[in-house]
């Protein structure tokens, strides 16, 4: 993986947005606010943990991404054809083949959020936020901190590796949901009263701006190493 015009080009994807999210025992409880934190500086954080594994003298090219000229699949116009025979490969391809235009790079490392269902329940979590789970006998506030890895060939844009980033790399996430973990991938518990009063009141906290720091960058620091090296973290599909 070293050589070339560009040995390295990284694409983060995960966006500036952190949610605040609260599931209750009825639908009526749940409510979900996704907030802007340009300020936490999650983007800058990924490059430079990617920039400290590679070794020096790696080429690594920063690729500035804009959403809005890559909008979103409309799944809910697909037909039942198009579901059954959708080729997801060839879709990633396609997508950083256009990301990536202009650049020759030998491989390419997209940073995306992972998702993740919690518990055994139909709700999921994706990418950054905090989780007021309410229970029959009060409630728990866990903060999350999901991301994704894939790593493309820079001369058909096929996925070689992709993983969750994770903080126990030795357990896949399946083993992990079987263990009995509530979300699959970095998260921690805390403390009823962390739970903002308002959603948009997480963006001005400094103690879930840097948990979620913490946890990315364990996360990253742990799982890249494997997949650019002889070793390969788990691999998992949980990402969008």
């Amino acid at each position: 993986m070293v050589g070339g015009p560009c040995d390295f080009g990284v694409v983060v994807t995960t966006g500036d947005e952190f949610t605040v999210l609260t599931t209750g025992l009825t639908v009526f409880q749940n409510k979900k606010t996704v907030i802007p934190i340009p300020g936490w500086g999650l983007n800058d954080l990924i490059f430079a943990r990617i920039r400290a594994t590679i070794p020096a003298g790696v080429s690594v090219l920063r690729i500035p991404y804009n959403p809005a000229k890559f909008p979103p699949r409309d799944e809910s116009k697909d037909t039942l054809k198009d579901r059954l025979f959708r080729d997801h490969n060839a879709e990633l391809a396609e997508y950083m083949r256009q990301v990536a235009k202009g650049t020759n790079c030998r491989h390419y490392i997209q940073i995306l959020n992972s998702i993740s269902p919690i518990g055994s329940s139909n709700y999921t979590v994706r990418g950054f936020g905090i989780l007021n789970q309410d229970v029959v006998l009060g409630r728990r506030i866990f903060l999350y901190a999901l991301a994704f890895i894939r790593i493309f060939d820079g001369r058909d844009f096929s996925v070689v590796r992709q993983s969750s980033a994770l903080i126990n790399v030795h357990h896949s996430l399946a083993v992990q949901r079987l263990l009995g973990t509530l979300i699959g991938g970095p998260y921690r518990e805390l403390p009823a009263e962390s739970f903002p009063t308002r959603p948009e009141d997480a963006a001005s906290d400094p103690a879930l701006r840097d948990g979620v720091r913490v946890m990315l960058t364990e996360s990253l620091d742990k799982t890249l190493p494997f997949m650019l090296g002889a070793q390969r973290a788990a691999r998992n599909s949980d990402a969008r």
